[in-house]
């Protein structure tokens, strides 16, 4: 945390949360990214955050809370996908859409962004944390 004098405040903050965290017996799910920027997409922020522990879909959205906006249909994240591609993580994002579902888009190098797949909030697969997964959500 100290090197060469300077102290990095993320990995600070990243020790506090995991001692808060393993005290108060409570699973994170998911860590902001982006914190000091704001993304507009129309009139709506969308805060992004990377999956930090392995995770099912409900877990991960849990983290969020049940008062939660979702993204209309998957055209509306493949939209906000395609322009800020910037933002998306090399090995799958994640965008909640209404009537309990889950949007997976993929990212290639050479080509826009792609709906790989929809699967079901309730999908009980548990994605692993090392990837660097991203979910994108749009606050009310």
């Amino acid at each position: 945390m100290v090197m060469d004098g300077v102290r990095d405040p993320e990995k600070v903050a990243d020790l506090l949360q995991t001692i808060v965290d393993g005290v108060a017996e409570v699973k994170v799910y998911l860590k902001r990214l982006f914190a000091k920027e704001v993304i507009n997409f129309g009139n709506v922020t969308i805060v992004i955050y990377e999956l930090a522990k392995n995770a099912t879909f409900q877990q991960m959205f849990g983290d969020i809370g049940e008062k939660r906006r979702y993204w209309k249909n998957k055209e509306e994240a493949l939209v906000f996908a395609t322009k800020h591609k910037d933002k998306l993580g090399p090995n799958g994002n994640f965008f909640e859409m209404e009537g309990g579902l889950v949007a997976f888009v993929d990212v290639s190098d050479d080509g826009p962004p792609d709906i790989y797949h929809v699967c079901k909030l309730s999908h009980d697969d548990v994605w692993p944390a090392g990837y660097g997964h991203r979910v994108f959500y749009p606050q009310k």
